[in-house]
Formats: C-alpha cells, structure tokens, sequence
C-alpha cells in the first residue's frame, strides 16, 4: 500500500512490508508536518558539508556520514549509475563492510534498483524477510548489516532530470524509516546529486587536464628526439647519447641504452649508456632478440620468461623494473636497439610505448641518414682520388651547362680553379672557344650521344675530348661529362708524317713526270710492241697514273690542312650540291643507278666554294663507286636550326662498325669493299678536313646490308656577320686559346 506524505513538499514513495503474504502498503495521503529549527539547521550544514568539496571521494563519504546524522539510521550506501553497463555499484558507505565497495547491482533489484529505475523513493519494512532482495552482499559479507537489516529505503539521486545513482538507509535496530525520514532525506539528496556531480565533472576535467600534460610531455619528448638527432648532423655517437638522455628524462624512466649497427649486416654495438653500470648480464641478449625478431620486446613480467631471469635479478638489485626493447627500423632494416628501463614497479602504458616507437623512427631515420652520408663521403672520396689521379682532364656538368666538378688535371689545362667555378657556366669559367661551342650545341639540341671533337690550348697542346650525355634511370638528361686526352704528341708525330709524306710527294713528282713522259713515248710506238710488251706498258701507265693521283691527293690535303689558298666567301650550298648531281647524272646512268637530288630548304654558308664542291663531289663519287648496278642514290640538302645539313645515302653493302671508326683516317678503306675502282685511300680524308677547316663536322651513319649515310653539318650564313679578316674564319678555324 502506498502512502504520500508531505513535509512542506509533495512527494510519491512506494513501500513494501515484507509478511509472509507479502502485503503492500499505498496510503495516497500521508503525513505532514512543520519542519523544527534544529532540523532546518542539521539539514543547512548536512547540505553545505556535501558541497564543500570536488574531490568525489569526500563527497560520496560526506553524503553517507550527513544521511545517517540526519535521520540517525543504523548504516548508509550511495550507489553511482555506469551508464555503459547499465549497472549500479556501492562507491561510498558510512558503517559498512569494505568488502561492500565494488559490487554491482542491475537497474531494477533490490531496493536501490528499483529506485533507480522508478525514479521514485522505495522502502522495504522487514527487508529481512523480502523474498525479493539480492543475496549478493550475504556472499560480500554474511555478518554485515544487509542480510540482518530490518528496514531499507532508497532514494534515487537525481540532477538534471537523470538518475546519478542511489542513497541507501539502513535499519538494523527495529525502528522503521517513517515518510518524514524519508521527506528529510529527499531534502539533501538534490544537494548530493549536485555536488556528485560536479565532483565527477571535476574529476574528469582533471583527467582530461592530466591526459593533455601526458600528451604534452609526450609531445615534447618527441619534439626534443627531433632536435637532438637534427643538432648531432652525422654524429652517430652525439646522436645517439643526446636522444637517450632526452628520452629518460621525458617519460621519467629509470636508464636507458642505445645499440646501432656500424654498417649494414654488422652486429649491434653499444653506443649510449644511461645511469647503467657495465656488468649488466644480459641487456646485449635482449637487443640482439628484439633485432632477430624485428619486433618491439616487452618485459613488463620478467619472471614469466625463463631466459630473463638473469636480468630480472639483476635488474632487481639496481632497483629497476619493467624492460622494453625497440627496434630502429630504417625502411626494411634494422639499424639499432633502444632500451628503456622504468623504475622500480612502474609498468609501460600504451601511450608511452607509442612515444617510444615514434622516437625510435626519429632515430633510425637519423641513424639511416648520418651512415648515408657517411657511404656518400667515402664515395665521394674515392671518386676524388680517382680525379685527382687521373691525368685526362675531367669536367662535369649539370643539364644547363653549370660546372659541378674538375680534376685538377682540367685546372692546369683550362687554366682556372674549381674552387671559384662550382655552379658557373662553361662559358665563364674557360675562353676555350671548341669546348664552349661544343657544350653550348649539346644543351641546345639536348644531345643524347656521346660526341668528339679537338681543343687546342694556348700552349699549342691538343686535347682529344669525348662530351657523353649522363642520363638519368628515367631517361632524363642530368648533363655531361667532359673527358679530354692529350693527343699532342700524336698530333706531332701526324704532323711529321704528314711532312715525310708531303716531302716525299715533293721528290716523286719530277721522276713519277719523267716516267710518265718516258711510259707516253714507247705508247706512241706501240706498233713495234708485242702484245705482252703492250700489256706491260698498260699496266706501267695504270701505275704510274695512280701514283700521280695519290702525290695530288697528298699535296692538296697538305694545302687544305695549311689553309693554303682558302678563299672564305658566301657561298650557296644548294647550287654547288645541284653542280655536282647534275656532273655526275650521265656517270649514274651509266652504272644503272638512280641519283636523286632533294632540296627541301637549303641555303648558303660561308666558305670556300671550290673545297665545298670538293667534298660534295667526293661524297656523292663514293656513293656511286661503292653502289651495286641497280642502286640509288640521293643527296638532300635542309637546314636544322643554324646549320646546314647535308646527307649522301646510298643502297650499298655498308659498313661494319669497327670500319665506321676509321673511314675518315688517311689511306684506310674498309676490308668488305669489294670494287675495281680502287682510289687512293684519301677521299674522305680530304672531305673531314675541309669541312672541319669551314667549323662544321662530318660523320657517318650505315649499317652492314642496309647502306651508308654520309652526313656533313655546316654554320648556315648569317646576314648580321661582320666582313673582316678575322671574323670570317669559322669558329674550328680560328687560333684557340684561354
């Protein structure tokens, strides 16, 4: 039966007497009463008791001691809600067992359940007897004060419309808690559910507020590793020692040691040692397991593991507790071990252990770095004492023609230093007019092979320099590298024989006229010849003939090398290729070959028009001499930016690649060639050095089977050129020097 009772306040309370049959009490109106001064008083102080503090401890002991004082019951419980669980559990007491403390109760058993899900007061009279009640706290204690209590009530604590938890009274004397006892208490429990829960926003907040300093710490931890590996640069040893030291002082650890691997594959060696004596037994054993094992090792029991407890006992008398290895790990190696130590009985959080791993990565990215610098620098060192070594002059530069690195063989040849040219231009760094032209076409066309040309110096030496493309592994061009081998004495001794020859050439041509004069007077008295006689003085002729032929080709490379009667002027390259074709159509024809001529855009050049016809004429007379019946032959002409290009192809038997290295030298003819027309091995010869001699360059392009391509590539003319003596000699002609 449910009774109502008013004390200056309406309020509902739902009662039970527990009898055999189990009789419930529900009187709708109830007692009221006038509270008394001393009352008003006691429940004033109960109330500003309750909210003195914010330490939830105190509060929850403060409500339980007023609730008892106020009403003088036997015992009190205060219950807090888990709103995650859904459960209720003793948090505070005045006169109960401490096995009390701790256990749970769910919404809707016993009296403080029921409490908490009505929202209402209940009251049990003869709790004792009520088969309803849990037996929880008969097993927590079976002599405490529940199993023998003989009146319980509950009141919900609420704030804010929802239920915190629950206030329990307890009877244990055979008094009975009357409606005004329970109007009393409704009275402080607003208060206790204030300060309840204010106690636990406060005691969040400082949760909260040590959560943010930890992570702080932790920040600054790391931020500190950061700093010192970043400070050490390539100190392994400063590196190392400074991120230990910061380390145990951030997370408040008791030592700490540091293992790194030397070189890679190597063993680990200690490096850094914290507040750690050096007769530790088996600290190398961890580390050398934790690399094994590529894994973060973790002895918060050490005991539990039987090849530990070495190091337990050691780590007992230094007064130390939980052990953690940590591998350094740099991509896909492993690079060193820490180790922190914590003190004694302290464990590592997860926080902490995350802390550990990022300053871990911080290390070994250091650590990887400061051994690649070291494998650089050694490199580095080596290719310096290979330059150094090197008596070829050496030149390095990047994709826009800055010098990045010389040997000192180039800074006493190009006659600078490399100290006051690293990041320059070629060009500001050496006068040397063939390097500078040479460097300055390979960025404009961005040449992807390797070239080779002649640079004199200003002490008459001669380099022989080979500029290759350095490529990138995506095919990108990164720049060049220069190499220059002196060829001066072979260039003398060319010179020498170039003399011997021309000397030579000299002597022979008065007896190869007067034998040839001698050879045209029997050949005006054939007639008294025999037939072998007649064939003789063919054959002599033949000779004779092809001997002249060869002291002329000598006497005119001579002169084209001497410059001797070069005659610099505009000439039109176009009409002198059309000369030519036109000359020696009737000869193609003869020989069943086709010879095309094709001008899509040439133009004039500035040079020596007989030479330049020379080599058109060379060029396009082997073409037909080593072309089968049958072949073609095409001459085009066409400009390429500011150069004139000319290509003689044809369908012969091409040349082998060692052949195409040397068909330019004097006298050389390619084994494969198999012609009756044999010449005098200087055609080409005197070919390269007129173009050469007019700043151009002459190669060749063929392959075995699929015919050659001889290419020359001239300086078109250009309309801005200033007509004097000097400013007219191509740029491979003039006097070189630095």
């Amino acid at each position: 039966m449910a009774i109502t009772t008013r004390v200056r306040t309406r309020s509902t309370i739902d009662r039970i007497r527990a009898t055999p049959a189990r009789v419930v009490l529900n009187p709708r109106a109830g007692q009221t009463g006038e509270l008394s001064h001393v009352e008003i008083e006691t429940i004033g102080a109960a109330s500003l008791a309750i909210t003195a503090s914010l330490d939830i401890e105190q509060v929850l002991t403060t409500v339980s001691e007023q609730s008892v004082n106020l009403i003088r019951a036997s015992a009190s419980l205060v219950y807090l809600l888990d709103r995650n669980s859904g459960l209720l559990h003793v948090a505070g007491g005045f006169r109960i067992p401490a096995s009390y403390h701790g256990l749970t109760l769910p919404l809707g058993e016993d009296v403080a359940g029921r409490a908490a899900r009505s929202g209402r007061a209940f009251i049990v009279d003869n709790y004792a007897a009520w088969d309803e009640r849990t037996h929880i706290f008969d097993h927590a204690a079976p002599d405490g004060i529940l199993p023998s209590a003989n009146c319980a009530a509950a009141i919900p604590l609420t704030y804010n419309r929802q239920v915190l938890g629950v206030l329990e009274i307890l009877y244990n004397d055979g008094r009975e808690i009357t409606n005004k006892d329970v109007a009393l208490l409704q009275l402080i429990t607003p208060h206790a559910a204030t300060a309840i829960s204010h106690a636990q926003l406060f005691d969040r907040s400082q949760q909260v507020m040590n959560l943010l300093e930890i992570i702080n710490d932790r920040g600054a931890a790391v931020s500190s590793v950061s700093t010192a590996v970043i400070n050490a640069g390539h100190d392994l040893k400063k590196m190392s020692d400074e991120t230990l030291m910061r380390t145990v002082a951030a997370l408040r650890l008791a030592a700490g040691k540091v293992f790194l691997s030397e070189h890679e594959g190597e063993a680990l060696v200690t490096r850094s040692v914290y507040s750690l004596p050096d007769d530790d037994p088996g600290l190398s054993r961890v580390a050398a397991h934790c690399a094994s094992v590529r894994q973060t090792i973790l002895l918060q029991n050490m005991t539990a593991f039987a090849w530990t407890q070495d190091i337990t006992q050691w780590l007992s008398e230094q007064h130390m507790g939980a052990l953690v290895a940590v591998p350094l790990m740099a991509e896909d190696e492993v690079v060193g071990v820490l180790q922190a130590i914590a003190p004694l009985g302290k464990t590592f959080d997860t926080g902490e252990l995350d802390t550990l791993h990022i300053i871990t990565g911080q290390l070994a990215l250091g650590v990887s770095n400061a051994r690649l610098f070291a494998r650089v620098r050694a490199e580095q060192q080596q290719i310096s004492a290979i330059l150094g070594g090197s008596g070829d002059v050496i030149i390095g530069l990047d994709a826009n023609g800055r010098v990045q690195v010389a040997n000192p063989a180039a800074e006493r040849a190009l006659g600078f230093a490399i100290i006051n040219s690293v990041g320059k231009p070629l060009s500001e760094v050496t006068l040397n007019v063939a390097l500078n032209a040479a460097v300055d076409n390979a960025i404009k066309v961005q040449q992807a092979q390797p070239v080779g040309f002649e640079v004199q110096l200003a002490s008459e030496a001669y380099l022989f320099c080979n500029l290759s493309p350095i490529v990138d592994p995506v095919g990108r061009l990164t720049g060049w590298v220069a190499v220059m081998q002196d060829i001066t004495h072979f260039k003398e001794t060319e010179r020498m024989k170039s003399d011997m020859i021309l000397t030579a050439s000299h002597d022979l041509r008065n007896p190869v006229n007067l034998t040839m004069g001698a050879l045209d007077l029997l050949g005006k008295r054939a007639d008294n010849l025999t037939p072998i006689q007649r064939e003789a003085l063919d054959l002599s002729l033949l000779g004779v003939h092809r001997i002249e032929a060869l002291i002329k080709d000598l006497l005119d490379l001579e002169r084209i090398e001497r410059r001797v009667g070069l005659q610099l002027s505009r000439c039109d390259l176009a009409e002198i290729a059309q000369m030519v074709v036109t000359e020696l159509t009737l000869p193609a024809q003869q020989r069943q070959q086709q010879l095309v001529y094709d001008n899509p855009g040439g133009g004039s050049v500035l040079g020596d028009a007989q030479r330049l016809y020379q080599v058109v004429s060379n060029l396009v007379s082997n073409a037909l001499k080593y072309t089968q019946p049958g072949g073609s032959i095409t001459v085009v002409l066409r400009a390429e930016d500011d150069q004139l290009r000319l290509d003689v192809r044809d369908t012969g038997p091409g040349i082998s690649p060692d052949a195409q290295a040397r068909v330019f030298e004097r006298f050389y003819r390619a084994p494969s060639v198999a012609t009756d027309d044999r010449g005098t091995g200087l055609g080409l010869a005197i070919v390269k050095s007129i173009v050469e001699q007019h700043g151009g360059r002459v190669w060749v392009t063929s392959a075995v089977g699929q015919g050659s391509t001889f290419s020359v590539s001239l300086p078109a003319w250009r309309d801005d050129r200033v007509s004097n003596a000097e400013d007219t000699l191509p740029l491979a002609a003039r006097p070189i020097s630095v």
